[in-house]
C-alpha cells in the first residue's frame, strides 16, 4: 500500500520555524515564514523522518 505525507495544519502551531523541515533528507518540506510546511510530493521518499520529528504530530504518513 502506498503512503502519502500529509500536513495537518490544525495541529501545527505556525509560530516558529518548523523543526521537521531541516531533518528531511531529500528537501521535500519547505516553509514560508512561520506557515505550516508544504510537501513536495515529487521529492518525498515517504521515510517518515519528518513525522517522527514533529513535536505536534502535524505531519502524518497515511495510506493513500
Amino acid at each position: 500500500m502506498q503512503k502519502k505525507l500529509v500536513v495537518v495544519a490544525e495541529r501545527c502551531p505556525q509560530n516558529h520555524p518548523c523543526p521537521s523541515v531541516r531533518v528531511c533528507p531529500v528537501g521535500a518540506l519547505t516553509q514560508k515564514g512561520f506557515a505550516a510546511p508544504v510537501v513536495d510530493h515529487e521529492k518525498c521518499v515517504k521515510c517518515g523522518k519528518c513525522a517522527q520529528f514533529c513535536p505536534k504530530m502535524a505531519l502524518v504518513l497515511q495510506d493513500n
